[in-house]
């Protein structure tokens, strides 16, 4: 919201004497200040980002709440359901899908005086639909994204006579087929190591894959469609492949990483870190190349104006500059946050060789996945549906539960929850 804070400087001069009237003169002089308030979690946003908007729009200020992220989206819903005010400037993570109903509490970016469809093809396509709703609204600006390819230890690859070049292993493992293939391979050769982490793991990869998820565009239920069984059975078709397990956080997941008990896993271009943090001791090992069947996205968020705001032009200025191509490269030098910027991708300072990957240019290939993600609906509450199926694949993998009746228990319980969410 747009706040008027009134700065006042008196002076005064006192004329007094025995028999001297006196008098106090007073001038004021008073300035206006834009003040922009903003909900984030750490690391959405760099904090230097948020201070220099003062510096580059004089009288701007960014009022920034900082909450955790676990605990963002439950604070907008209930400010939402409650009638509570929402902060001028939201970031959202991939959860946007689930605001998208809520489009009246947001600005409509295309129209006035935004007009953002002018800066529309500066983005990556798939990732500015996200925020857009079925009727043609556009509730926020892209800020980062999440391209996935698939990372492998290549001394573990070695060991078991396989391509350790990444364009080689690209070609060796271009199917799922073709993985499970290398897989069978690497587990023979190496029977201590399995190729992948765990199921859960490939089915989010497989499904990102798809062209469509559980919902469609028009709130039909199509998780009982083939492209959902497909995806569904392919991630079952890994299980003599995977390691187990169900978290990429767990210090069972960092130990088997660490520890070579795990050649290979499709995540998304934040596991980066992830990766470096929780295998220390395979530096220079790791590769990355890309995924079987093709990339995905995973994570990634966006930045809209809601109703608050009472200036609306220079709220919009102002998320332009923080989204532009520099900022977008040097966010992802200091958090990460890959950028949705065509021109940031084409920037030739991702290019650079990264130590723990054996000094591969690893960009190189979120860079190529990041131009060819399918454009896929999520529709909201995705990852409720996506779960369901998710557990039941635990099951497949932990308890040799038959992969046809955890798909059917999967699209039985999906459905029910579907109908509840659609009784009101």
């Amino acid at each position: 919201m747009k706040k008027k804070q009134m700065a006042v400087l008196l002076a005064g001069a006192l004329l007094a004497g025995c028999a001297a009237n006196s008098a106090t003169v007073m001038a004021a002089e008073t300035e206006e200040e834009t003040v922009l308030t903003l909900w984030y979690w750490k690391n959405s946003i760099r904090e230097d980002l948020i201070e220099q908007v003062s510096e580059q729009f004089p009288g701007v200020r960014i009022d920034a709440q900082l909450f955790a992220a676990d605990d963002m989206e439950e604070k907008i819903n209930t400010a939402i359901s409650s009638g509570g005010e929402l902060p001028d400037l939201l970031p959202m993570d991939d959860w946007i899908a689930n605001l998208l109903p809520y489009a009246d509490q947001f600005v409509n970016l295309y129209d006035d005086p935004c007009n953002a469809e002018e800066i529309k093809d500066q983005y990556v396509e798939w990732k500015w639909n996200k925020a857009e709703t079925p009727d043609g609204e556009l509730i926020a600006l892209p800020m980062d994204i999440g391209p996935t390819c698939m990372f492998y230890n290549a001394s573990l690859f070695e060991a078991a006579g396989l391509p350790t070049d990444p364009a080689e292993v690209a070609e060796m493992m271009s199917t799922w087929e073709d993985a499970y293939a290398a897989a069978e391979k690497l587990q023979e050769a190496t029977p201590d190591v399995k190729m992948f982490d765990f199921l859960g793991h490939i089915f989010v990869a497989t499904l990102g894959q798809q062209s469509q998820h559980m919902i469609d565009e028009e709130g039909n239920f199509i998780a009982d469609q083939e492209h959902i069984k497909d995806a569904f059975m392919t991630a079952a078709d890994a299980k003599d492949y995977v390691y187990g397990g169900s978290d990429e956080w767990s210090p069972e997941w960092a130990a088997a990483m660490n520890n070579g008990d795990v050649a290979a896993f499709v995540g998304a271009v934040w596991m980066k870190p992830e990766i470096i943090n929780a295998a220390p001791d395979t530096a220079g090992d790791w590769r990355v190349t890309r995924a079987p069947g093709g990339p995905g996205n995973v994570g990634g968020s966006s930045i809209g104006i809601t109703k608050s705001c009472e200036d609306v032009e220079t709220a919009y200025e102002v998320l332009t500059w923080m989204t532009n191509q520099e900022n977008q490269i040097q966010s992802l030098d200091e958090l990460g946050l890959f950028p949705s910027l065509i021109s940031a991708l084409d920037d030739e300072s991702l290019m650079k060789e990264e130590e723990f990957f054996g000094n591969q240019v690893v960009n190189e290939y979120f860079v190529e996945a990041a131009k060819e993600i399918n454009d896929l609906y999520y529709p909201p509450n995705y990852s409720t549906y996506q779960s369901i199926f998710e557990q039941q694949l635990l099951l497949v993998q932990d308890q040799d539960k038959d992969p046809e009746q955890a798909y059917n228990d999967a699209v039985e319980e999906a459905r029910s929850t579907y109908e509840l969410q659609n009784l009101f």
